[in-house]
């Protein structure tokens, strides 16, 4: 083997171990996807890469809820969430595995109740059919929590 042929091997070689690094950073697993009355969630967002990913995925869901506390900004997951539609029929059941929820949700009204540690937040949502709803629900910090 000659000269040029061993560097041209190490080039081809470091640009692939470089590639393929860049591809699994790039790879972020969103969190697993799930199906309740015909309707397709996620939820998750634990940690910086899963919350850009989440936000990414956000465009093929109708609607993308985060949860967090109001002065401080930081978020919640373990919240009881229960969306209802217009004629007062529950079409999503979950409690939160992070601050984000996605959820497929038909075009129409819902009502989202959601429940963190006893306190209950609602807030009617309307949904179109193309553009998706980022909806914030906030919570005021509670006594004796480090949020």
């Amino acid at each position: 083997m000659n000269v040029r042929s061993i560097i041209y091997a190490t080039i081809v070689t470091a640009s692939l171990g470089q590639m393929s690094m860049a591809i699994a950073e790039d790879r972020v697993v969103l969190p697993e996807v799930k199906t309740q009355n015909g309707i397709t969630y996620l939820s998750g967002g634990i940690g910086s890469d899963q919350v850009t990913a989440m936000n990414a995925a956000a465009k093929d869901y109708a609607l993308m809820l985060t949860c967090s506390v109001q002065d401080t900004g930081a978020y919640l997951a373990d919240v009881k969430v229960t969306i209802t539609d217009k004629a007062g029929t529950v079409v999503l059941e979950t409690v939160t595995d992070g601050p984000i929820l996605l959820a497929r949700l038909s075009p129409g009204q819902y009502r989202v109740s959601a429940d963190s540690n006893g306190a209950v937040v609602e807030k009617t949502v309307q949904i179109g059919a193309s553009q998706p709803v980022k909806l914030n629900l906030h919570w005021p910090a509670q006594p004796g929590n480090d949020q």
